[in-house]
């Protein structure tokens, strides 16, 4: 096993800054400064986003990326065609996906869309580019566009009711024969211990109470199906947590703990700022000493070529 701690397995079925570097992103306890700042954040009132949208959830994403791509190793699963024409990442963040990829294919015309799109930096390659569009509104592109619409970790931000028509519009606009390749997680978890328990389950009860469904990542592939997709499978990713999973392990260690914390103002109507406080600083002893895994499940899927 590769000492990152990895377990894969196949089922049929704001102003931008620059990015941290993967060293940069290594776990390290949060400063004073910090804690107090996790309770001044700023969050986006037009949409149904759980989390915020400022520089602390900026740096998150970032190496909440390097933490997916430690463990991944590529940024595209799917058999694409070598010289792909247009690929689409929905809900693009910090646009470290859509600019990566665009260095590996710069003949490709690459568009990361997002309720607040990143700002061009001077490592964005020529072919890629930044839009506005909320994938619940409608994507803003003819039918049939894309070799390959990506979409990653949106859990957070489409409601239940949502998932459906959603995943409708991303097959929309992929052209026949290309691919989709959606990423989600939950609560899933391999060896938890009983706090990681109790924080799954706090968890689960208020998505399902804000309407958002904490184990989309089970229903993506029935989802894609209805939708008309061939070829669906999903690929399951498992990172040991910490300095057990090595590199990978570290980063999704500091990403899961900055999104627990992230969430401290809205879980108060469940729990107690001060208990859930302690619970999140308890994590990742326990982590440690159960070797507890966490996983995210890549589902894709194939358009039908046109007869």
């Amino acid at each position: 096993m590769p000492f990152w701690g990895l377990l894969r397995r196949k089922q049929r079925t704001t102003a931008a800054r620059a990015p941290l570097s993967p060293a940069q992103a290594q776990s390290e306890p949060p400063s004073e400064q910090e804690r107090v700042a996790r309770l001044q954040r700023r969050y986006l009132e037009d949409v149904p986003y759980l989390l915020p949208k400022d520089e602390a959830e900026i740096d998150r994403l970032n190496f909440q990326h390097y933490a997916l791509m430690s463990v991944q190793k590529v940024h595209i699963v799917v058999p694409l065609e070598n010289y792909p024409q247009a690929i689409l990442d929905v809900g693009c963040g910090t646009g470290l996906w859509a600019r990566e990829v665009g260095h590996r294919f710069p003949s490709c015309r690459v568009v990361g869309v997002d309720v607040e799109p990143p700002e061009r930096l001077p490592t964005t390659p020529v072919n890629v580019q930044f839009l506005y569009s909320d994938v619940l509104k409608g994507l803003p592109f003819d039918d049939n566009s894309f070799d390959l619409v990506h979409q990653r970790l949106l859990i957070s931000a489409i409601p239940v009711r949502s998932w459906p028509a959603v995943v409708r519009e991303l097959v929309r606009v992929t052209r026949p024969g290309g691919w989709l390749q959606l990423t989600e997680t939950g609560g899933y978890y391999h060896r938890p211990g009983p706090l990681s328990l109790r924080v799954s389950a706090l968890l689960d009860r208020a998505f399902e109470r804000w309407g958002f469904d904490p184990y989309i990542a089970e229903h993506l592939p029935m989802y894609l199906q209805q939708a008309g997709v061939v070829e669906v499978e999903k690929y399951v990713y498992s990172v040991v947590l910490g300095e057990g999973g090595g590199q990978g392990g570290r980063l999704l260690q500091k990403d899961l703990l900055a999104l627990l914390h992230a969430l401290s103002e809205r879980m108060a109507s469940l729990i107690a700022r001060e208990e859930w406080q302690r619970m999140l600083e308890a994590l990742p002893a326990e982590w440690a000493a159960s070797q507890t895994a966490f996983q995210f499940h890549v589902t894709v899927g194939r358009k039908p070529p046109a007869s």
